[in-house]
């Protein structure tokens, strides 16, 4: 299991929501994810890393109740909607994306900020041109920038937010 930051649910989020999964991570939110796990693997990782269960398959959520394990059964078909089914149930007053909070989207490692000249030879010259700061992620490897998708992302995060207020 991945540190912790302060006060953070974690979260194990099936197949069904692999959108979701990679949003919760860019929110900062240690959140495993594996497309090809079965229900039972799922429930017994969970199980033992305490993590809440999020998942828009009724049938794992009842197993979970049965077994008094933490989850969320997502509904709604809509994504946004979903993401804000999760994020009311936990009791979140706010929600941002960014560099700072994100962990990687891919492998959900904490991710830190790295200084521009490090990563000129592994990026795009157009991008380190139009950007100053970037991340790596501890696990992968992998840099990040807040380019045009974060900034999609916010938008995403912002109509969320003016629900929560």
């Amino acid at each position: 299991m991945l540190p912790k930051t302060a006060n953070e649910s974690t979260f194990f989020v099936d197949a069904m929501l692999g959108n979701i999964a990679r949003k919760l991570r860019l929110s900062g939110y240690d959140s495993e994810y594996l497309a090809d796990i079965d229900d039972n693997k799922l429930i017994d990782s969970a199980k033992k890393e305490n993590r809440v269960v999020v998942s828009s398959d009724e049938e794992l959520i009842k197993k979970t109740k049965k077994l008094g394990m933490k989850s969320i059964y997502v509904t709604k078909k809509e994504e946004i909607e979903q993401f804000f089914e999760i994020i009311s149930s936990i009791n979140l007053k706010r929600i941002q994306i960014n560099g700072t909070v994100a962990r990687c989207p891919k492998c959900n490692s904490l991710t830190e900020l790295v200084d521009k000249n490090t990563v000129k030879e592994k990026t795009a010259q157009l991008v380190i041109k139009l950007n100053d700061k970037f991340w790596r992620c501890k696990g992968c490897n992998q840099i990040y920038w807040e380019g045009t998708h974060i900034k999609n992302l916010q938008s995403f995060v912002g109509k969320i937010n003016e629900r929560l207020q």
